[in-house]
């Protein structure tokens, strides 16, 4: 099975004509401050056994953190379609919406960010 990240990679790269870039885990140091382009890092936040019965776990709940990093030039309106977009599509692969966070502008290169964490139970087959 793909790892969270991995999962929740394949539902954002190359789905969103906003987002001009994915990384999983970091996000490499000549990309770092990019303000031509919106860049989306996702890292894990959640990994554990869940659906305790019988001495023993029937599930895994995985989370992913999805940090988005908005080029300057995009409107208030392309950022909220984004975003709502975004969770419709995590929501239709059965994860739930955790958190949404507020929009944060970085104090050194002024770009708007924001923060969603995602979360997926998964039913352990066979337990």
């Amino acid at each position: 099975m793909k790892s969270p990240s991995q999962q929740a990679e394949l539902l954002i790269k190359n789905k969103f004509s906003l987002i001009d870039e994915v990384y999983r885990e970091s996000i490499p140091k000549e990309i770092i401050g990019n303000q031509a382009k919106t860049i989306c890092l996702i890292t894990e936040w959640l990994n554990e056994p869940t659906y305790y019965a019988n001495a023993t776990f029937k599930g895994w709940t995985i989370g992913v953190e999805v940090q988005l990093f908005y080029r300057k030039a995009l409107s208030g309106e392309d950022v909220t379609n984004l975003e709502i977009e975004l969770a419709k599509k995590f929501v239709h692969d059965k994860w739930t919406v955790e958190q949404s966070k507020a929009h944060v502008k970085d104090p050194d290169t002024g770009q708007s960010t924001k923060v969603f964490y995602f979360a997926k139970d998964l039913v352990i087959k066979g337990v």
